[in-house]
């Protein structure tokens, strides 16, 4: 994807639990409604633009849907996502990380859930600066060793895997993405959410990325799994 090309740094005013490192590392305040005071738990989210390109303000027509989970069950969220990227691909243009590059995804404090979001760029590899069409079996291989990694990394949180969010294009490359990535996931025993339906066409900004509507039909997706 590539609709916005680096992770969204958010500086909050005093008082905020929030810090920005390099390369996008992003922490933001909990604030959740459906949440007792002192009952935050930690969420690390691992994404793509559909996770970096939005925010943590309730009401915001940006809002994440990752932020909407956060609030709704009482999460403390960790965000490590960039545009572009996935599970073997890296973002920002092929010149930024895969998820298995990005630094800090595998020495966050022990999280209580982990959330994996992405995969609607692994139809294709890097070739340069160009883009190469690639077989699922290379997704299946970068989406198995990844999560092996994060459950060796993080074998007490519940990881849960979601299927791409994937809008009206590039359809010809979802059911061997998808496939691949449940694959993976049933591999190492993580919690998988299937995405069907999510985001027509009306649900997204471009045919790709989710519009407040379409986040919002993310999360609720996402809770139900969770609940």
């Amino acid at each position: 994807m590539t609709h916005d090309t680096r992770v969204r740094r958010r500086w909050w005013l005093p008082g905020a639990l929030v810090l920005a490192v390099a390369l996008g590392l992003v922490v933001v305040e909990p604030g959740s409604d459906g949440a007792r005071a002192g009952d935050q738990r930690s969420m690390v989210v691992v994404g793509d633009s559909i996770s970096a390109s939005y925010d943590d303000e309730p009401g915001s027509p940006l809002q994440a849907w990752w932020s909407l989970v956060a609030r709704e069950l009482g999460y403390t969220p960790t965000v490590l996502a960039e545009a572009g990227s996935g599970y073997q691909r890296p973002g920002a243009g092929c010149s930024g990380t895969a998820f298995g590059d990005r630094p800090g995804v595998f020495d966050q404090p022990p999280p209580d859930l982990v959330l994996v979001e992405g995969g609607r760029n692994d139809w294709a590899r890097c070739d340069g600066t160009d883009l190469v069409e690639v077989d699922p079996e290379a997704v299946l291989a970068a989406a198995d060793e990844f999560l092996g990694r994060l459950t060796r990394a993080y074998p007490d949180a519940r990881v849960v895997v979601l299927a791409p969010p994937w809008g009206p294009l590039h359809q010809q490359y979802v059911d061997g993405v998808t496939d691949a990535i449940e694959t993976a996931a049933e591999r190492h025993d993580c919690d998988f959410v299937r995405m069907d339906g999510v985001l027509p066409a009306a649900r997204t900004t471009d045919g790709a990325h989710p519009d407040i509507a379409g986040s919002a039909a993310i999360a609720d997706t996402v809770v139900q799994a969770l609940r």
